[in-house]
């Protein structure tokens, strides 16, 4: 087997700051070279002053690193994924603890697990992650928002979170830890919710007219869509994906432990573009 020509990378993510003063969006992505699996991470933060950026940095490393840790030791899936939630929304707490001005940062967060026996997630508020196979696209974490009580039926105004990352218990957690087998066509997506400026036909079309150019390709067209939309306001947008393909590709290389990160805090310079932090 040989690696994707470049432009054809089976795991890819992007973001956009759209026409928000600043991106409070972060994502990464983890290499477990033991399990050869991948550990895909999006957060969305929420907060004024640069908090929300904070939040969602603090949350993707803290989770991500406690993640690699609960594993090496031997955890399961769904004890790793807990174990990572609380320390992600551990680290936010110790945050506003040190800077007070700062209580109400918080974040989404969701976390989906790429192996040979499918993907697996843990998710808290409105970031979706999707499948898409045979042309359609399907939801499948829960949406912690009040946009999704809408849809039901309930009387709602605005489309606040009924539950985030915010340093306080987190009042719904929607895990899966029995992954969901992936055929060979599939193409799974996490995104920010600056996305749904697309509605889900959109987003399936986008990925149905790029999917046989790589992972980039159907990245770079959501945000190339969403941003010829020219919508007032426009959030920060993020979107990855990861093709089983992706664990084939990985496995043959040997290498280090990499995390693949964007980070808002970090990297309000350079906006939209993605920052990688390699770690021996």
């Amino acid at each position: 087997m040989t690696n994707p020509p470049r432009g054809q990378s089976s795991v890819f993510g992007a973001a956009i700051q759209g026409r928000r003063s600043e991106q409070q969006d972060s994502f990464a992505s983890v290499w477990l070279p033991a399990e050869k699996a991948w550990l895909l991470l999006l957060a969305d933060g929420m907060g004024g002053h640069a908090a929300g950026g904070l939040a969602s940095k603090l949350a993707v490393e803290g989770f991500a690193s406690a993640f690699v840790v609960a594993r090496s030791a031997g955890m399961g899936l769904r004890q790793a994924f807990e174990a990572a939630l609380e320390r992600a929304n551990a680290r936010i707490a110790a945050e506003q603890r040190d800077s007070p001005e700062r209580e109400s940062m918080g974040t989404t967060l969701v976390a989906a697990y790429l192996s040979r026996d499918g993907v697996a997630w843990i998710s808290v508020g409105d970031s979706p992650l999707w499948l898409y196979r045979g042309a359609g696209l399907y939801r499948l974490n829960e949406d912690h928002s009040l946009r999704a009580l809408a849809r039901e039926g309930a009387k709602v105004s605005g489309n606040m979170l009924q539950s985030a990352l915010n340093g306080h218990p987190v009042e719904i957690v929607d895990c899966q830890d029995t992954p969901i087998a992936l055929h060979e066509n599939d193409l799974v997506l996490l995104a920010s919710d600056g996305l749904l400026t697309l509605d889900e036909k959109d987003i399936a079309g986008e990925i149905g007219r790029n999917a046989r150019n790589g992972s980039e390709a159907v990245a770079q067209a959501l945000l190339g869509a969403v941003e010829q939309r020219n919508k007032d306001n426009q959030d920060n947008c993020t979107v990855m994906l990861a093709s089983p393909q992706a664990l084939a590709d990985k496995a043959e290389k040997s290498g280090r432990f990499r995390l693949r990160i964007l980070g808002a805090a970090m990297a309000a310079a350079v906006a939209g573009s993605v920052l990688y932090l390699l770690f021996a």
